[in-house]
């Protein structure tokens, strides 16, 4: 008698890998496991052998010598598993897709299931999929929020935006993705293109007092200052043309939409997302959150105390506290020794 189609077939994913399981099937001797990129072609991945005979599978990475038919992280695959025998081959499961993503990552559609499944809403139709995919965005923006405020761990500050003056010019455009900066550099001298020095944040009030022409000293020293105005930065005074400034930044948290999209979760913090996602739906629903408001509150506060300090070997320390890198005040007493000096 041919066995009968594997049921309860599931998919999982983590560490970029991809784990299938499935019921065992009563007469099944083998199982046979097929892959595809479309859901509609598919190819032999695996036959499962053996006694006791595996009722699961893991596709693991792809890595050019030891897999190079595993998984890539950010692409969707599709799978289904047949029962065999020498009677023959049982029909194969429904196909049931699934997106790898690298480590400490987890795709859109991951979360969109983990949130229907956390909200008790799985094959729901009171939620429609452009709404639950903005729900996660949304929430995935609060969380980015939460660690992109820890500056000293920089989490998101991974870009850099290069920019040359221009004589009299104290405007420039931001890069459109700019959200949070945390650190402004100069190279002072045109022909010494890695001398970079970092600039100091001017108050606006302070924005006059540095109305005098930009200097520089090969001790690195310079009255040059910055701020951020709407999408530009303001440079004071009026800066030299040909001096090259970088903005280190933390990019603006991206829209997710496709299924392929992944999120940072760092260490397991996307369940912030996922139980924000399931609040949402069931506050559409009228139902109640109080659990959900308790569960987030308390994800926050491990978030909180976990993600200060990222380098725990080396800790911050307070710095630059009197030391300048010009050689005028900021307060208006001028000089170059004193409190208002290079020390």
């Amino acid at each position: 008698m041919i066995p009968g189609t594997p049921t309860n077939f599931n998919l999982q994913t983590g560490q970029q890998s991809n784990f299938l399981s499935w019921d065992i099937m009563s007469g099944a001797t083998q199982y046979v496991v097929q892959r595809s990129l479309d859901g509609v072609t598919f190819s032999m991945l695996a036959t499962i052998t053996g006694s006791p005979l595996n009722n699961f599978y893991l596709d693991a990475a792809y890595d050019p010598i030891s897999n190079p038919t595993g998984v890539v992280a950010g692409t969707k695959y599709y799978y289904q598993v047949a029962s065999f025998n020498i009677s023959g081959l049982s029909a194969y499961t429904v196909p049931q897709n699934i997106v790898p993503a690298a480590i400490g990552q987890v795709s859109l559609q991951w979360i969109r299931l983990m949130s229907y499944l956390r909200a008790d809403m799985l094959n729901s139709q009171y939620v429609s999929l452009t709404e639950i995919n903005s729900y996660i965005s949304n929430s995935y923006k609060e969380l980015y929020d939460i660690l992109a405020q820890k500056f000293g761990d920089e989490y998101f500050s991974s870009s850099t935006y290069l920019f040359s003056t221009v004589q009299g010019q104290q405007l420039y455009q931001l890069p459109a993705d700019f959200f949070k900066s945390t650190l402004v550099e100069i190279t002072l001298n045109p022909s010494d293109p890695t001398a970079w020095v970092t600039l100091k944040r001017f108050n606006k009030i302070q924005q006059n007092l540095l109305n005098f022409p930009n200097v520089y000293t090969y001790w690195g020293f310079t009255n040059l200052r910055y701020r951020f105005t709407g999408n530009y930065i303001e440079l004071v005074p009026v800066s030299i043309g040909n001096q090259t400034v970088r903005i280190w930044y933390a990019p603006r948290s991206k829209i997710l939409m496709q299924d392929t999209d992944v999120l940072d979760g760092i260490s397991g913090w996307e369940d912030y997302v996922i139980i924000d996602v399931a609040r949402k739906m069931l506050l559409k629903e009228e139902s109640d959150t109080a659990e959900l408001v308790q569960e987030k509150q308390a994800m926050l506060q491990r978030i909180e105390a976990a993600a200060e300090n990222r380098d725990i070997a080396e800790p911050d320390t307070v710095s630059d506290s009197r030391r300048r890198n010009f050689g005028w005040s900021d307060d208006g007493s001028g000089g170059f020794g004193g409190a208002g000096g290079y020390f």
